[in-house]
């Protein structure tokens, strides 16, 4: 099973990077939606040169996100918050405090929002009840529970994302990009026809590098039979933070199961992302229901995971990899085992 592990905030520095190809990451990630194209460039060519200079297989990932709305950057980037709490939202991109108010990158916020709504932070980590609308740009919200607010995390709220715009976007990404020449690209599917579009952005040139599709949302049978037979994606992500925000959490299993079940049919190699192993982060021993999913995923047939907070806002990305492939290398020994007494016990 292949390992993706994400670069992120606590994991840019080059020994960070160094350890988590040294603890085994088949994939290194890295996410657009955060930081800008110069400093992304930078971390991008600073870990290829630490794979260069390890003469590790290590592979690198470019992972073009969605246009989402998403809240503005803060000095301390990210606080803590506490239920029952309120806070003042506006739109803006940055804000010296917090409490002051929290900036969202969208204009006109209290035109787009209604009271009692119920939004989500990132992959739904913290809900938000809207509780006063101040004014055009402005919201007064009450935190639903306990959690923590990372600076440019998905503000979910349902607005629709201009299509257009999004292709313009990947446009400029890959122009600035293409130079570093990624082995994998992962991109949202948004329906047959937008998709097309979409690859022609990576396909115009000499250097291809391998196309990951990644599902959001819910789709349709029809549509996913469809991407398991279309040779231009070499791999299937679910992404179960988006997943989540957008289907009812308690479909999200289900989902996950028939994805796979498809999938399989049709012999499509498949990668499941988001809160695999988060527990690691500061612990030893992950929580038993994350050692039964990583346990049930590679038993379905799964054939790589992504780590995102684990590596990307963990203080120790390099351990999270470590028990991944511990917990991995005993389910595929065993797996084997099994197989193996049951051939000799059936000749």
């Amino acid at each position: 099973m292949l390992i993706v592990a994400s670069v992120g905030i606590n994991s840019l520095e080059e020994d960070k990077i160094r350890k988590m190809v040294l603890a085994g990451a088949d994939i290194i990630r890295f996410n657009f939606s955060y930081r800008n194209m110069e400093e992304n460039s930078k971390t991008i060519q600073r870990g290829q040169k630490i794979i260069d200079e390890m003469n590790a297989s290590t592979k690198i990932l470019f992972d073009y996100p969605l246009k989402k709305i998403r809240l503005g950057d803060f000095d301390i980037k990210h606080f803590a918050v506490r239920e029952n709490e309120e806070f003042i939202m506006q739109s803006g991109s940055y804000t010296t405090d917090c409490n002051q108010f929290i900036p969202v990158q969208m204009t006109k916020l209290g035109e787009k929002t209604r009271l009692n709504q119920i939004i989500t932070i990132g992959d739904g980590e913290v809900a938000l009840n809207v509780t006063g609308i101040i004014d055009s740009d402005t919201i007064k919200v009450r935190i639903m529970n306990n959690g923590i607010i990372y600076f440019r995390k998905e503000f979910n709220m349902g607005y629709c994302k201009d299509k257009n715009s999004l292709l313009d976007e990947y446009k400029t990404i890959n122009e600035q990009t293409n130079f570093l020449e990624p082995d994998y690209v992962a991109i949202p599917y948004i329906e047959e026809g937008f998709n097309e579009e979409l690859k022609k952005i990576f396909f115009q040139k000499n250097y291809k590098p391998e196309l990951i599709i990644k599902i959001e949302h819910k789709i349709s049978d029809e549509n996913l039979v469809k991407i398991c037979n279309d040779k231009d994606y070499k791999m299937l992500l679910i992404d179960r933070g988006e997943i989540g925000v957008n289907l009812p959490f308690e479909k999200v299993g289900l989902w996950q199961k028939k994805i796979c079940a498809i999938a399989r049919q049709y012999k499509k190699m498949i990668m499941v992302s988001t809160q695999i192993l988060e527990s690691t982060m500061n612990y030893y021993i992950p929580h038993r229901s994350e050692i039964l999913d990583l346990t049930n995923m590679i038993l379905d047939g799964v054939n790589g995971i992504m780590l995102c907070h684990e590596t990307s806002y963990g203080l120790r990305p390099a351990y999270s990899i470590s028990v991944a492939k511990k917990i991995i290398s005993e389910v595929e020994n065993q797996t084997y085992e099994n197989n193996k007494n049951k051939n000799q016990n059936h000749p």
